[in-house]
């Protein structure tokens, strides 16, 4: 069974590898930021019942029109 590990040579450890400055502040920057993220907490504003029914109705307006024109389109081809 051949296999590219077997068939390649293991890597010199001896050599250190070097990572770039702007890498290593990209990744400290991005470590922040995912970790700045999970800790503030989302609270969702309350919405008042009136505004909830007012957003439904529209959106159940624009619904119908967009049934309204893709009924339309099907009449047209």
């Amino acid at each position: 069974m051949s296999t590219k590990s077997v068939l390649r040579p293991p890597e010199a450890l001896d050599a250190p590898r070097t990572v770039s400055l702007t890498d290593r502040v990209a990744l400290r920057i991005g470590m922040a930021l995912i970790i700045w993220s999970r800790r503030t907490r989302r609270v969702r504003p309350s919405i008042d019942p009136a505004l909830r029914v007012q957003l439904e109705r529209e959106r159940a307006e624009r619904e119908a029109q967009w049934l309204m024109l893709g009924a339309g389109m099907r009449v047209w081809r």
